[in-house]
């Protein structure tokens, strides 16, 4: 046994490669409490941003709610009867008790240019052989009739 116990003692005298705990542990240690702060760090922003989620959620229903009042409001105010009772009573004014129209006959300013479309250009008169009924002999007779 002698023998044997020579070279074990040899080689731990050599080595002297042993780990001591100390170290280990202190190592151990500080890599456990940088991660748990990591962690309380990562929680407190998704607390902080989660909480101004909702005060962004809440504003975004606020300011729905205020749309829809607003929308409300423009609706009541845009109805003809209130413009209508609003035109009598505060400005007095009143209907118009006649509608007179008057036709000119004239061709609308750039009608050669046809910078409008068709659509909205003037009606084009009839030609004034068509407005006597004709160039016939009872388009002569129709003239001579008196509702015509």
């Amino acid at each position: 046994m002698a023998v044997l116990n020579r070279p074990f003692d040899r080689v731990q005298a050599k080595g002297s490669t042993s780990l001591r705990a100390g170290p280990v542990l202190l190592v151990a240690v500080v890599a456990i409490v940088i991660v748990a702060l990591l962690q309380l760090v990562q929680t407190s922003e998704a607390a902080t941003s989660n909480f101004a989620i909702q005060q962004l959620e809440e504003d975004r229903l606020e300011l729905r709610t205020r749309t829809s009042q607003l929308e409300a409001e423009i609706a009541a105010l845009s109805s003809l009867s209130r413009i209508e009772q609003e035109a009598r009573d505060r400005l007095g004014l009143e209907p118009a008790a006649a509608q007179q129209s008057l036709k000119v006959n004239v061709a609308w300013p750039g009608a050669d240019q046809q910078q409008l479309p068709t659509r909205f250009a003037p009606d084009e008169e009839p030609d004034v052989a068509e407005q006597s009924g004709g160039s016939g002999w009872w388009g002569d007779l129709l003239e001579l009739l008196p509702f015509y």
